[in-house]
């Protein structure tokens, strides 16, 4: 993997990226990094050019003052990827990423042929989830950023797997604690202050793509479905377009987790957006044919 820093929207940013073909882009989740895709972009960078940025605040970019609200890292996003040259992609979104991604989806829907959100959710914070954002501030402030994150990542991990993970936590730590505590803050307040935006997943022109963790307790299954656990009759037959995934062996993390299922799911999906997108050449041509 090769990793770059480039000047977009005010901020420098750092990206990774593996492999070759059509763009797809990988968005982190809070306090993490490119590192959060470590296992999965080898295996879908044979087919993909895999592009993974440092949200702003995270990793190695820049943390700058100001409330980092979904809008602005999606105008990063947007900007990186015209310096790069880059018209239409497809996105998957982990967590805080996919905020960013549901927000890129609705102000820039002609730069997307789709997009995952992967242990995520198109609502806005529940008044719990508030109430904690708030509590985790305080905890940044009082008694830094490390003992903030000693307890969080732990946390995001299934509690059968936390044995078998030690080395994986700690490296998750690490790239925790490149972010400034007023980075952490910043994108907790955007985060804190991010609207509904189930239309964006309603509405979409293609297939998408939701992946939960059975026993995720950041971002339970049934916030990650929210089109279709919010009662009847808004089911998945309202949606087709809408495909549903549950790792019920994993919590926060199936990128680390289960990385191995992840990637099959994401690799099935991209084929078929591919396949939707032949389809559509074909027919073009073939109707072009007609008129000829």
């Amino acid at each position: 993997m090769s990793k770059q820093r480039i000047h977009v929207n005010g901020i420098d940013l750092v990206y990774e990226e593996c492999g070759s073909g059509n763009a797809i882009v990988l968005l982190h989740g809070f306090c993490g990094s490119s590192r959060y895709w470590q296992k999965i972009c080898p295996m879908l960078g044979d087919n993909y050019r895999v592009i993974m940025p440092h949200l702003r605040g995270h990793g190695e970019s820049d943390s700058p003052e100001g409330v980092y609200s979904m809008e602005v890292m999606a105008d990063d996003i947007a900007a990186l990827l015209d310096e790069l040259d880059i018209g239409r992609v497809v996105m998957f979104g982990h967590s805080l990423g996919g905020y960013v991604t549901a927000a890129f989806a609705e102000k820039y829907p002609d730069r997307l042929s789709g997009f995952g959100l992967i242990h995520s959710t198109a609502l806005p914070d529940s008044a719990y989830t508030k109430q904690k954002r708030l509590s985790d501030m305080s905890v940044i402030r009082e008694q830094g950023l490390s003992a903030f994150m000693k307890e969080r990542i732990p946390g995001l991990f299934s509690n059968a797997k936390l044995r078998y993970m030690d080395e994986e936590i700690g490296q998750l730590i690490e790239v925790g604690l490149q972010m400034t505590p007023q980075g952490a803050i910043s994108a907790l307040e955007g985060m804190l202050q991010r609207p509904d935006r189930s239309d964006v997943l309603t509405g979409a022109k293609f297939p998408v793509l939701i992946v939960a963790g059975g026993e995720d307790n950041v971002i339970p299954p049934e916030r990650s479905f929210s089109v279709t656990c919010n009662g009847a009759p808004r089911t998945t037959y309202a949606f087709p377009h809408i495909l549903e995934t549950t790792f019920e062996g994993a919590a926060h993390m199936s990128l680390v987790e289960v990385s191995d299922q992840l990637a099959r799911v994401m690799a099935t999906y991209l084929r078929t957006l591919d396949e939707r997108e032949r389809t559509r050449d074909d027919g073009s041509r073939e109707a072009a044919a007609g008129e000829a």
